[in-house]
């Protein structure tokens, strides 16, 4: 099979949103492979040009990060292959797809499926890489995910951070919708994935040209990384409508408020409905200084907690 008779679908959107839900839903059509989240593939183009001829040097630094390593691949036996193979980069990223998609039992797959959230981020490079690239951006009540951010060792760690990181995500998921238009990009919303999955997903394989398959509503193909097991209790099962309100529960009053005060309009304009409306009162400069204090001290626990998981990895 040439390269190029390969898809690629990017899925992206806040984090918590539902990304990798919805990576491991279309993972499960046996025409499709869901590769563990790749956010290299664009990162690491801050530092290598593929374009001056420095390809090998860009993809030896990609065999090398922490991401890669996760996709469980031998490393010594790409860098042999990669040596004796010229490729263009996009070229390349397709090869290790391929070569993934033999290691998790699906050689012949015609949709490579990403589901790094930073992909809408990304979407003019990857289009550029990729011209016929498809994307998918998920969209997720801001309140919910807060209270799915703010338990975890990585994001924000206070109401008032992860109200804006979710407006900063969301801000690049409408810029690529608009960018790209209906025919390149669709949206999904996470609620509606969970309380009604099967039009949904018949609705993605409308719009990737796939037949739909009852067995993609158990959302079991894609197996989450060890390390990410406890942060995704959706993956392998089918959604769970409780979901859905959990925020409900998990936030209080007075964190729903502070959260509504700086995204409300966000939240309006996405169609979720007020708890205070426009009577939403800001944090109070009290309230500021203990979110200030809360981020430091958590930015230094996430440090330590990283640098332990760095060393087991490299191990």
């Amino acid at each position: 099979m040439h390269y190029a008779e390969i898809s690629p679908v990017f899925i992206g959107g806040c984090g918590r949103s539902g990304t990798t839900l919805l990576g491991a839903i279309l993972g499960a059509h046996r025409e499709c492979l869901c590769v563990p989240e790749s956010p290299f593939k664009t990162d690491l183009l801050r530092f290598h040009n593929p374009d001056s001829g420095d390809v090998r040097s860009l993809l030896s630094a990609i065999l090398s990060t922490r991401r890669f390593r996760l996709w469980g691949l031998d490393d010594g036996q790409l860098r042999r292959d990669l040596s004796e193979l010229e490729l263009t980069y996009p070229e390349a990223l397709l090869w290790l797809v391929r070569q993934y998609g033999q290691h998790a039992g699906k050689p012949d797959s015609r949709v490579w499926v990403d589901h790094t959230p930073s992909n809408v981020r990304s979407a003019v490079t990857l289009t550029e890489l990729f011209p016929s690239a498809k994307f998918i951006h998920i969209v997720r009540d801001g309140r919910g995910v807060a209270s799915s951010i703010l338990p975890l060792d990585w994001g924000p760690n206070s109401i008032d951070g992860a109200a804006r990181w979710w407006v900063d995500s969301l801000a690049f998921g409408l810029a690529a919708e608009t960018w790209g238009g209906s025919r390149r990009v669709l949206r999904v919303r996470y609620e509606d994935l969970v309380l009604d999955c099967e039009s949904q997903v018949r609705a993605l394989c409308a719009f990737l040209n796939l037949d739909f398959q009852p067995g993609m509503l158990h959302a079991d193909g894609f197996k989450v990384p060890s390390y990410t097991t406890n942060q995704h209790g959706l993956v392998g099962s089918k959604p769970q409508s409780t979901r859905v309100q959990a925020w409900e529960r998990a936030l209080t009053r007075r964190q729903i408020e502070i959260f509504e005060s700086i995204a409300g309009e966000m939240l309006r304009f996405l169609g979720y409905e007020l708890k205070f409306g426009r009577s939403a009162r800001g944090a109070t400069r009290a309230e500021k200084w203990l979110s200030a204090i809360r981020e430091l001290y958590s930015q230094k626990l996430v440090n330590k907690i990283r640098l332990r998981r760095r060393k087991a990895a490299a191990l």
